[in-house]
């Protein structure tokens, strides 16, 4: 990064940059539209997860929004310059994200410009998801602001279809043999499908036919492969067993620690029944390939 203060990068030359953001921001989602086509009956655990996701989306694209238009007002002289303009201004040069959308957002190691893309592929996702007020075939788990609020959604639902107690579940994990979510022919008989989940500290082994794949040593070049799509889907915890998995963290960045996101069973070879290698290894899951 660059130690260029921001006093000496001028105001103005931000401004091009304002005006490629403001057009590229999406609209705010429609709650009031969304919400007026549920009744309360009708509300599950996904859709509550839906609204929710879909109102934090909606506060960081307002905050986004004003913050360019007053930085705007700001240039032209129409608004006093205050500190926290000229803080969006040096952002903005720097392909920083600025840190008052960092606070209404989610952990990233994104530069500004691959942020706002992610920001936008976000908000479509959402909006078919809340709007549609059904599940996806799969759900792009790395795109959430709170991915541990969807996963315990999926215990919730089946908690319920079973007559049995939230605290008396817990979600398990198959990998498909597709990364392609539109390969997928439907939701899946139990649970959901997720995506967008990288490999950090190993490799993965596609399954032959419908054999589920397995973790492998890291490849030269490979820092974060992509994982198949998952199935999520929630047991007793009595029938949780752990033969030949490894207790996998998953994490929403690279940067591991406070990103902590949830444990998983990540299946090893059928010869393979000591995690230490893979604990040693540093394997974990992302939510983001940077």
């Amino acid at each position: 990064g660059s130690n260029i203060g921001a006093g000496s990068l001028d105001l103005s030359s931000s401004q091009p940059l304002i005006t490629r953001y403001s057009e590229e921001l999406p609209s705010d989602l429609d709650m009031v539209d969304f919400r007026s086509k549920v009744k309360e009956e009708e509300y599950t655990p996904y859709i509550i997860t839906s609204f929710q996701e879909s109102d934090r989306v909606n506060a960081l694209l307002q905050e986004v929004r004003n913050s360019l238009a007053e930085l705007e007002l700001g240039i032209s002289g129409q608004l006093n310059v205050t500190e926290s303009m000229e803080s969006l201004s040096e952002s903005l040069q720097l392909n920083r994200v600025n840190e008052a959308w960092q606070n209404l957002a989610y952990p990233s190691l994104k530069s500004l410009s691959a942020w706002f893309a992610d920001l936008i592929s976000r908000v479509a996702v959402l909006g078919a998801w809340a709007g549609g007020r059904e599940l996806l075939r799969s759900i792009w788990i790395s795109g959430l602001f709170n991915p541990m609020a969807f996963l315990t959604a999926v215990m919730q639902v089946t908690a319920r279809e079973n007559s049995l107690p939230l605290d008396y579940m817990t979600n398990r994990s198959r990998f498909l043999n597709t990364r392609d979510p539109s390969e997928i022919g439907g939701l899946p008989a139990n649970g959901v499908h997720i995506h967008g989940l990288f490999m950090e500290g190993a490799s993965w082994e596609d399954g032959k036919g419908d054999d589920e794949g397995y973790l492998a040593d890291s490849k030269m070049k490979e820092l974060h492969p992509e994982m198949p799509v998952a199935n999520i889907y929630s047991v007793h915890i009595e029938k949780m067993e752990w033969i030949h998995m490894y207790h996998c963290p998953v994490f929403m960045t690279a940067q591991r620690g406070a990103t902590f996101v949830v444990q998983v069973n990540v299946r090893m070879d059928a010869d393979d029944d000591d995690e230490g290698h893979w604990v040693l290894a540093g394997a974990g899951l992302l939510m983001s390939d940077d």
